[in-house]
């Protein structure tokens, strides 16, 4: 019985699709449930919506696991940060600070595709406060990587966050 339910999470599509698609539901309902229930601040933001696809949809990709998820966030958004207290908002300074952010990831090997969008957040969205790191960037990687763990322990054959050496 066992062996037939962890086949038809890993087979079936339409199982697949539905039990991510509901993953990514329940944490970004609650990122906006905790959102609401706040005057200020903040835990939800866009770049947050693509994080999902990689931690409900493709759990097991090393860009879906909690060190990327957090420090990719925190290296981008701290790039986003020094670029809008320090310089003008321009076209170059957005293509640099997306650079950067990028290279960053990649030399401490926490590349988390999503990431790549906060200094564009920050600065178009003119956030200058440091606090941004801590709410929405630092809680928000958190209590994403937190429900993801709790989820994926519910779903027969996941394992979040996911190593090659525990199969």
């Amino acid at each position: 019985m066992k062996t037939s339910i962890l086949a038809l999470f890993k087979e079936n599509r339409l199982v697949t699709a539905s039990v991510s698609a509901l993953g990514a539901t329940l944490c970004i309902w609650t990122l906006a449930a905790i959102d609401t229930g706040m005057d200020s601040p903040y835990v939800l933001i866009a770049p947050f919506g693509a994080t999902m696809v990689l931690i409900f949809g493709v759990h097991r990709s090393p860009l879906a696991q909690p060190k990327n998820v957090i420090f990719g966030h925190l290296i981008t958004a701290t790039v986003g940060l020094i670029f809008i207290n320090y310089l003008p908002v321009t076209s170059l300074t957005l293509g640099l600070a997306v650079g950067f952010g990028l290279f960053f990831m990649l030399l401490f090997d926490v590349t988390h595709p999503p990431a790549g969008g906060n200094p564009l957040l920050i600065m178009l969205g003119a956030h200058t406060s440091w606090t941004f790191l801590l709410h929405p960037i630092l809680i928000g990687t958190l209590a994403i990587v937190a429900l993801a763990v709790l989820y994926h322990r519910l779903i027969p054959g996941h394992i979040y966050p996911y190593s090659e050496k525990k199969e």
